[in-house]
């Protein structure tokens, strides 16, 4: 009798553990998929403002910022979708090289050079200062493909 008061517990215990790890893969798999498309929204957005600024010269601020404002709020999901490494022997969706994890503070920097640049942005189009932000359009673009030549697969 002793012995059947157990099994439900044991049951319990290898059904909590049977699901957590594979659910932590899970997790970390949904975290590079988000990762992806949040970078591919990112680059459209990204594209279709500096088009917007600094191609077309256009001087309608609002809706520039409506990019913008996209643009921000994307950014600011990235950092909690690099905290834990994804290889792309277990990921091969993944774009992301080793070196983010390898070199994590320079990630980091920047990553966080990329979303103070956005927010600056998006102040210079409040300020309908649009030919500043078209510089610094072209200034972040240019560090885009510097970080994506060293962390990125193409």
């Amino acid at each position: 009798m002793q012995n059947k008061k157990w099994l439900p517990l044991g049951a319990a215990l290898i059904l909590t553990l049977g699901l957590s790890l594979p659910m932590h893969a899970g997790s970390l798999s949904e975290d590079v998929d988000l990762r992806i498309e949040t970078f591919d929204e990112i680059d459209r957005l990204f594209k279709a403002l500096r088009f917007k600024v600094v191609n077309m010269r256009s001087e309608d601020h609002k809706g520039a910022m409506e990019y913008s404002d996209q643009l921000i709020r994307h950014a600011y999901r990235l950092p909690g979708l690099f905290e834990e490494p994804s290889p792309r022997e277990q990921f091969p969706q993944s774009r992301a090289r080793p070196q983010i994890w390898d070199r994590k503070d320079r990630y980091d920097f920047l990553l966080n050079q990329f979303t103070d640049n956005l927010e600056e942005i998006h102040e210079l189009l409040e300020q309908e200062r649009l030919t500043d932000a078209g510089r610094l359009i072209d200034r972040t673009a240019q560090s885009c493909r510097q970080c994506h030549n060293t962390f990125r697969y193409r």
